[in-house]
């Protein structure tokens, strides 16, 4: 989201008056010199895209706290994915109004759910949102309650979207590809072997980031 105060240097930088490296201390108060720049592109050029450059959230913590980068611009193109990740999980996220609507229930419900933690949301500046992945089209995804408990309630969005939405190998049916947690939980329903299965992947992924 573009705050108030970011908008001129971003503007002013679309109009040729900024160079990026100004606009981006004018932005985040990150002072980036061309040469921390040029790490960036080497990464990208090395690993063959945003795609391949991301660690997990406590290599990329352990690393930022130590001082240590593994190679040069690395911590940089992490942000830069993680922020347009968060973007698109943002702007895909459902509001309490939207879900009270797609699941025929009043808000009240809605926000009691999320109280229990058989919802997951977040809040975002004034806003509380729902990320998508969690729905149906016309409900939610079977047994999403039991795998929100398992999710440390300190999870970061990103996070939680991960977890839902990568394809898992151990997660496959008849040979079939490998398939997400929501995807699985969502095609077809599932034994309880195969539950306490994706159940155990879920806490496994959450807790490992800590």
């Amino acid at each position: 989201m573009t705050s108030a105060s970011s908008f001129e240097p971003i503007q002013r930088y679309l109009a040729g008056e900024l160079g990026f490296e100004d606009a981006l201390h004018a932005v985040t108060g990150l002072s980036v010199g061309r040469s921390a720049l040029v790490g960036v592109l080497e990464t990208l050029a090395a690993d063959g895209g945003l795609a391949n450059a991301a660690l997990s959230f406590h290599d990329e913590k352990l690393l930022s706290e130590a001082g240590f980068h593994e190679k040069p611009g690395a911590v940089a193109v992490m942000t830069l994915q993680r922020d347009v990740q968060l973007q698109q999980i943002i702007s895909e996220s459902l509001t309490v109004n939207e879900v009270a609507e797609r699941l025929g229930v009043t808000t009240a419900r809605v926000r009691q759910r999320i109280a229990a933690r058989t919802l997951w949301s977040y809040l975002w500046g004034e806003r509380r949102l729902m990320p998508s992945a969690q729905f149906t089209p016309s409900g939610v995804v079977p047994h999403i309650d039991e795998v929100i408990a398992r999710l440390r309630p300190d999870s970061h969005p990103l996070e939680v979207h991960k977890i839902l939405t990568v394809p898992q190998p151990s997660l496959t049916r008849k040979g079939s590809n490998p398939q997400s947690v929501a995807d699985f939980l969502s095609r077809a329903p599932v034994t309880d072997e195969e539950l306490q299965h994706v159940l155990d992947l879920v806490s496994a992924a959450s807790w490992s980031t800590v």
